[in-house]
């Protein structure tokens, strides 16, 4: 308790000593205490207590016998910062209504009300208050505590001209404090304080980057805030919420702190997802750091080709939607061996896509086709195939035949625009539906035909091939010369020959040209046959005769199988 005055005493000389003073205590608020030293509690006499403004307790003007009181007089319900006036009298046998004591006092306002604290960044908060409810004030004072640990920073600040409402800057973000708020009046302070903790909102989250994704996890990472500030969490969020958890709470670790990081799990292959990061002190947020990634998305399936498409300089490559459930806009179509890249919109109502390729494509090279699905500018994982173009067909396909073994060799040129590997060559005789044919396959230019057989019209194609993938054929038709035929007998007849003969059986022929010319005169004739035995008459007797048989095949002639003989003489008879 504080003694805040004694105005005045007026004691009459026959009072007793011992309660000539009279003290005036105030206690809380409007509470007074009227302390009467010496005070003897006669029958007789009483003391008067009257006061202005007339609100308190006990009522104005009421009177309380000396044996009552005691040693003092509680004064108590008086209307805070208001300025009182009291008048004490007594009275006894002697006195009536004496004025002993008269005082002015001024109460201790209350503390403002309403107090509120609005964070309005990391350094400043507006402070809101409204004066006390009843009573006076003139004034208020501002105390600003630090609360948080290794960090002290109090202020007291005066307000005046009844302002309810102050900034305050310059504090530092995340940090804790507590406002009291006091009223001031007539140089009283209120006793008790309105007071509030509050925390300043902590420092944003430096900028962040996805460390790692795939189809259905994104690691993003992340600087801290600077300057550093307090803050004790990061709140990481996730939306569309579709992770096995979409808010994660990560502790700041290390001082100064650094990198922290953060993985959204379970997510959907190709959706956009907006990610923000937020440090957190006590119940403040700061502001966040906010970007959007994409997980990858499914790549397609089956690259496939459509082999009736592919040309010299073309082809058509079909491919079928991701397997599952993934978003993405459009499918991106390139080929290994250049950077172009071609889009392909995404068709939702059909699981084939297609593109064809038909520029600046070389006869008979391999191309890889790479095919992905993208979602904003995120790839999949490649899905390819690989296709090999037509080669040109060879150039100057030509044949010549052997004259000593009749074997028929073919040659040709490659197209000097065109790749390929290998050749093949095919022969198939004419003019028959199951007649002799083959297949066989060189790398060089040139090729012996020596399985053909006698007598046949083949016609033979060449193909160039590159990596098994064939060009339009090259054809050629090549004659077989047939093999000669055999004299099996040969007899001298009557101014005549007798001849038979036999062929080879895997010759074919379509006629025998037979001769036989005289030794002496060279005489000759020539005789076409389909037979295989024939009868030359009107010969000269005596005459000798090289006969020669030649197998006729396609307008060629065999290798002629000859024979010497001698006509007979005749005889005449007896």
């Amino acid at each position: 308790m504080t003694i805040f005055s004694l105005l005045h005493q007026s004691t009459p000389p026959t009072l007793p000593p011992s309660e000539r003073m009279i003290l005036l205590y105030q206690c809380y608020g409007a509470d007074l205490v009227i302390e009467i030293p010496g005070n003897q509690g006669l029958d007789d006499s009483f003391y008067r207590l009257d006061y202005y403004p007339p609100i308190g307790n006990p009522a104005p003007n009421a009177t309380i016998a000396s044996r009552d009181v005691g040693d003092e007089i509680q004064f108590s319900n008086g209307l805070p910062g208001t300025r009182y006036n009291f008048w004490l009298y007594y009275t006894n046998s002697t006195h009536k209504d004496w004025l002993t004591w008269t005082v002015s006092i001024t109460t201790a306002p209350d503390p403002p009300a309403n107090l509120t604290v609005i964070p309005r960044s990391g350094k400043n908060v507006i402070i809101n208050w409204s004066p006390p409810a009843q009573g006076n004030y003139s004034s208020f004072k501002l105390k600003i505590l630090g609360l948080s640990d290794n960090f002290a920073t109090n202020q007291t600040v005066a307000i005046e001209d009844n302002q309810f409402q102050y900034m305050v800057r310059d504090l530092t973000p995340g940090a804790t404090y507590q406002v009291q708020a006091y009223t001031l009046y007539d140089g009283k302070e209120s006793v008790a304080y309105t007071s509030r903790n509050f925390t300043t909102k902590p420092n944003t989250p430096g900028k962040f980057i996805v460390w790692f994704r795939n189809e259905t996890t994104l690691l993003v990472l992340w600087q801290p805030p600077y300057p550093a500030g307090i803050y004790t969490h990061y709140k990481v969020s996730i939306e569309p919420p579709d992770a096995l958890g979409s808010v994660l709470y990560v502790q700041k670790e290390g001082e100064p702190p650094g990198p922290a990081q953060a993985a959204f799990k379970g997510l959907v292959p190709g959706r956009a997802y907006n990610i923000s990061v937020q440090t957190m002190s006590e119940d403040e947020i700061s502001l966040p750091t906010t970007a959007q990634y994409r997980t990858v998305p499914l790549r397609p399936m089956n690259v496939t080709f459509d082999k009736k498409s592919i040309t010299e300089n073309s082809f058509k490559v079909m491919w079928e939607a991701p397997k599952g459930t993934s978003e993405f806009d459009k499918y991106q179509v390139s080929l290994s061996t250049s950077r172009r890249q071609q889009a392909v919109l995404r068709n939702d109502n059909e699981n084939m896509a297609w593109l064809e390729f038909k520029d600046n494509l070389d006869p008979g090279k391999t191309y890889q086709v790479v095919v992905k699905t993208v979602s904003g500018k995120v790839t999949s994982w490649p899905a390819s195939g690989d296709v090999t173009l037509k080669p040109l067909p060879v150039k100057q396909l030509q044949s010549y035949t052997d004259s000593k073994t009749g074997v028929i060799t073919i040659s040709w040129k490659p197209d000097e625009l065109s790749t390929q590997d290998e050749y093949r060559i095919s022969y198939h005789e004419l003019e028959t539906n199951n007649g002799d044919s083959s297949t066989m396959s060189t790398n060089q230019t040139s090729f012996a035909l020596e399985s053909l057989l006698p007598g046949r019209n083949y016609s033979v194609t060449v193909q160039a091939l590159s990596r098994k993938m064939e060009s339009n054929e090259t054809v050629i038709f090549v004659v077989t010369r047939p093999s000669s035929p055999i004299i099996e007998d040969l007899k001298s007849i009557r101014e005549g020959l007798n001849i038979s003969w036999k062929s080879d059986v895997n010759s074919k022929q379509d006629k025998y040209e037979v001769t036989y010319t005289r030794n002496d005169t060279n005489d000759g004739k020539t005789v076409l046959t389909t037979e295989s035995r024939l009868v030359f008459t009107n010969l000269y007797p005596g005459a000798g005769y090289e006969v020669k048989v030649f197998a006729v095949s396609h307008g060629l002639r065999s290798e002629p199988h000859s024979y010497f003989q001698a006509v007979c003489k005749y005889l005449g008879g007896v």
